[in-house]
């Protein structure tokens, strides 16, 4: 319960300075990835699943930062999860000269979340905190449009899940 309430009003929290601070560049996007998620079943044996993950996000960014809401579903045989996540994006490096038709922006960050963890080999149904961290490029094509391509990785704190790797592309419009 604690942890809903602290993830909520951090969510609150974050809405909040968005709307303040990055008022200008607002996106919503579409994301696939493929990912792996490390489990245990039901007498401890580690396992692993690789697979196709689809998600959506919305955020808001600005010249250094950018902080995205995002959710995530997977489903590989019998393995089910889905994420949602409060990011927070760092951009390194932004190639900014007037020159350039194209802004390749280099990005670190991190995450934390809800994950609803089933597997259907085992009967277990359990949802959790997850936490990680992010590291990517974000290059803008177009002045509307962005693509993402990046790496993520998340720990939870499930006691069947251990963590989650995911290389994921994006393509977000900027409104």
């Amino acid at each position: 319960m604690f942890n809903k309430i602290l993830l909520t009003i951090i969510l609150f929290m974050t809405i909040s300075y968005a709307k303040e601070e990055f008022s200008s560049e607002r996106f919503l996007g579409i994301e696939a990835g493929y990912g792996t998620i490390q489990s245990r079943n039901v007498i401890g044996v580690p396992q692993s699943e690789k697979g196709v993950e689809f998600g959506f996000r919305l955020g808001a960014q600005n010249d250094e930062w950018r902080t995205t809401i995002s959710a995530h579903n997977f489903n590989k045989n019998g393995q089910k999860y889905f994420r949602a996540m409060l990011q927070f994006d760092r951009f390194v490096w932004a190639s900014l000269y007037k020159t350039d038709s194209i802004i390749f922006k280099p990005y670190i960050g991190g995450h934390i979340g809800w994950l609803k963890y089933i597997s259907n080999q085992d009967y277990n149904d359990d949802s959790g905190m997850i936490y990680g961290g992010e590291v990517g490029l974000a290059w803008n094509v177009l002045r509307e449009v962005d693509f993402d391509l990046g790496y993520r990785y998340s720990i939870s704190n499930i006691n069947k899940v251990d963590d989650i790797g995911s290389i994921v592309f994006g393509v977000n419009y900027l409104y």
